[in-house]
């Protein structure tokens, strides 16, 4: 009898000591309390007993989901907090088994509720550890804009008049669509951006240092654009039409339908552009050994481009069973455009005298098409639902054909008309295979590995008055990539190696047959670390390398002339250029305000540089080679402030130091220089669904081995009137409102010395109108779409 009480003992002591070592799982979904939306970036902290000791602290995701992973059996209390919204504290105990809490309601403080429309709004940028998010639907401005004008608004990114777009000042950038590499953005990005309309954007994602899981290519790193979807039941939509100043128009048409395991999406858009741009090249030609001038050329003119383009996008997803679905989704882009230039173009002799004056009018007729169909499967295994296996697989081609014709009406030295012509014609398609695979390890890790196989092949062929010239490129990369990551506590990190081999066929057909062949094998190493201070603030450290790949134009060493004084060609000899990239951040989440601070350095070898030297009669061509070294570094800030309930500001910075080696180019010593970027958003509601916007931006002087790009500033602004209880807006734009717009450049050699000049002939004016049908839900409406990057 004695025995029985000391067996129980031991039995409920063994039960204990076996409960205390089990960890388990306590996640939930946190709400908006009248909506139930989802509160994107909510923060949760959990802390243990009755002396409150802090265990972690997680941000909800883009569908206000939160987890703790390995959490012990004891008492705890969850502490949930976000901007503009009463703060809520819950006793909970963990004992048994995993503990889902469910939907969690936070209520609108009441500093915020006295009007109902900024309930759970977002601010226009949100800074993440791994990425910038711009919310686009909380631009007003974008409503008339076009996608390029709307990465302007984004930090790290910077847009020049031509649609140039740069990324941490590389022009060398990897863009994904809705999460996936984009073939139709990799050849010619800055025409496309410029004619897609900003209004089928829902956000736009900014990864300045991927992981070992991306692609390495775009030494500035990922920018990735998640188009408006909707998963309302049935069938929704919203519709948008845009007209300005300057013969420009716009609309798109977003559509989705959901029912059970199906959903079905599509998008629509066009923009119509005739935008008049005034230009000036100034040019002195110098003897290259004693430096004196051997002439000169001055040319003024306008241009103008009056382009149509069409976007499609058409996709659907089903959900096989519970743990496998399957997406398919196409787009296709198509663009006429007609170029017409005309400008007065004189020259001087070595002793100033007249030497040539004529009026030469440049037309190109352009045509450009591109389509891409992309099939995606994932399957998520029963017993762990983060043990997934997914595969993709993308098909894109496209076809270019330009046809310049130019017209010189001689009035000295005797009068004269001469026509050339110039055919450029583009063609070339692009295969990608992915296959990824992710499995849990321990407790809060997880194993990655994948492959990504790719094949390109383009064909360029010029035609300059008879001349002909043929080029053609082939390109194949395999690589395989593995990653880890775990969390602990209060500290994460992620560590990844991808292995890559690569082989390239570039053959010149004519005027000469040659085949230049290149094959490499690269690693490129990856590490990110995050450390959470307290509930609000955290601090991060990632490091990564990266590489730009020379593309077909790079390559082609063929003279492209874009008029018959100007050309341009690639060097078959360049090599890729290469960059190893750090960055240091530091976050703090305030109830009103929001601050992070980044600190980045990149050291760049065998830098791709432009190069400009004078050849023939006057001709300037522009070349690619490699410099020494490149490095930079700086410091960017990303503030977000809610003044008060009506009133918002948002504040970036960028300032950063260049050096660059240009030795082996032949040019002695270092220049070194600092440049940057300010910009500014500040967004107030008015009473009855009325709000203002402004923007302004103000660009540093940036050099370049030859030369510099001087500062430049100017401002946009618009207003917005919401309609028959949010169902419809009318807004009104205003782009570059103090005629400011206007970017200089200046060139230096031993051979020439060039000026030039661009801007804008007046500012443009919009008006749109936009109309949602069956609760088409947007960003205001708190539907924060998690579709991000998943690979």
């Amino acid at each position: 009898m004695n025995r029985i009480p000391s067996f129980l003992v031991l039995f409920f002591t063994f039960c204990w000591i076996n409960a205390r070592s089990q960890v388990f799982v306590l996640k939930g979904q946190v709400v908006e309390e009248s909506s139930r939306e989802a509160l994107y970036g909510a923060t949760i902290s959990l802390r243990q007993g009755t002396d409150s000791t802090f265990v972690s602290g997680v941000i909800c995701d883009t569908l206000g989901y939160f987890q703790f992973d390995s959490i012990k059996p004891d008492d705890y209390t969850l502490r949930l907090s976000f901007i503009g919204f009463v703060s809520k504290t819950i006793p909970l105990s963990i004992s048994k088994k995993d503990l889902d809490l469910g939907k969690i309601e936070l209520r609108i403080s009441d500093i915020f509720l006295e009007s109902v429309e900024i309930t759970g709004q977002q601010s226009m940028i949100v800074k993440e550890l791994d990425k910038t998010v711009y919310n686009v639907q909380r631009d007003l401005l974008s409503e008339t804009s076009s996608l390029s004008e709307v990465l302007q608004n984004i930090p790290s990114v910077s847009v020049d008049i031509n649609g140039a777009v740069t990324l941490r000042n590389s022009a060398n950038i990897t863009y994904f669509i809705n999460g996936k590499p984009s073939a139709m953005l990799r050849r010619n990005p800055s025409a496309i951006l410029e004619q897609i309309p900003a209004s089928s954007i829902d956000r736009v994602e900014i990864i300045t240092n991927p992981s070992a899981k991306y692609r390495p290519d775009g030494i500035g790193g990922i920018i990735n654009i998640v188009l408006k979807k909707d998963d309302t039941e049935g069938l929704a939509g919203q519709i948008g039409l845009y007209g300005g100043t300057e013969n420009r128009y716009n609309g798109n048409v977003n559509l989705n339908y959901n029912k059970e395991d199906f959903g079905l999406y599509g998008n629509y858009g066009f923009r119509h552009s005739a935008g008049i741009y005034l230009f000036g090249d100034s040019r002195l030609f110098k003897n290259p050994v004693n430096q004196h001038s051997t002439g000169s050329y001055q040319e003024t003119g306008k241009s103008k481009i009056d382009a149509l383009a069409h976007n499609f996008l058409l996709g659907m997803n089903y959900d096989l069973n519970d743990q496998s679905s399957l997406e398919l989704s196409g787009t296709y882009y198509l663009q006429n455009s007609l170029h017409k230039n005309e400008a007065e173009i004189a020259g001087l002799d070595s002793s100033e005298g007249p030497d040539y004056f004529f009026t030469n009018h440049q037309i190109n007729d352009e045509f450009e098409e591109e389509g891409e169909v992309n099939l995606a499967f994932e399957h998520i295994f029963k017993n762990n639902e983060d043990h997934t296996i997914s595969f993709e697989s993308a098909y894109s081609a496209f076809n270019e054909r330009e046809d310049l014709e130019y017209l010189q009406q001689f009035q000295f030295p005797n009068n004269d008309l001469q026509v050339l012509n110039n055919l450029i014609q583009k063609s070339g398609y692009q295969i990608e295979v992915i296959l990824d695979h992710a499995i849990p390890v321990g407790e809060d890790g997880e194993l990655e590995s994948g492959y990504n196989g790719e094949r390109v092949h383009e064909d360029i062929r010029y035609d300059l008055s008879g001349n002909s010239s043929q080029f053609q490129f082939d390109q194949e990369i395999h690589a395989i990539y593995t990653l880890f990551n775990k969390s602990y506590e209060k500290v994460s990190f992620k560590i990844g190696l991808r292995a890559e081999w690569t082989q390239i066929k570039s053959q010149l057909l004519a005027p000469v047959d040659s085949l230049l062949p290149n094959k490499y094998f690269k690693l490129f190493p990856t590490l990110h670390l995050g450390y959470e201070l307290d509930d609000n603030k955290n601090i991060s450290l990632s490091y990564s390398k990266r590489l730009n790949r020379p593309d077909a134009d790079e390559l082609n060493p063929n003279p492209e002339f874009s008029d018959p004084r100007n050309a341009e060609s690639g060097n078959p000899d360049i090599r890729p250029e290469q960059i190893h990239s750090i960055e240091l951040a530091h976050q703090v989440i305030g109830k009103e305000r929001s601050l992070t601070t980044t600190l980045y350095y990149r050291y760049k070898y065998d830098a791709f540089t432009s190069i400009q030297n004078s050849i023939g009669d006057s001709i300037v061509l522009t070349t690619i080679a490699n410099l020494n070294t490149r490095q930079s570094g700086g410091a960017e800030v990303v503030l977000s402030n809610q003044i008060n309930k009506n009133w918002k500001l948002d504040l970036t910075g960028n300032v950063y130091l260049t050096a660059i080696d240009a030795s082996d180019l032949g040019f002695s010593g270092q220049k070194t220089a600092i440049s940057g970027n300010i910009k500014g958003f500040t967004t107030y509601k008015f009473k009855r669904g009325l709000s203002a916007q402004l923007n302004f931006y103000y660009y540093f002087p940036y050099i370049t081995p030859q030369g510099q790009r001087e500062a430049y500033y100017y401002m946009n602004a618009g207003l917005k009137k919401e309609l028959l209880k949010k169902r419809a807006a009318i807004s009104i734009t205003a782009t570059d409102i103090l005629y400011t717009y206007q970017v200089n450049r200046s060139f230096d050699s031993d051979e020439i010395d060039q000026q030039t000049s661009i801007r804008r002939k007046q500012p443009v004016v919009f008006v749109g109108f936009i109309w949602k049908f069956n609760n088409f839900k947007s960003k205001e409406d708190l539907n924060y779409e998690g579709e991000g990057l998943r690979r």
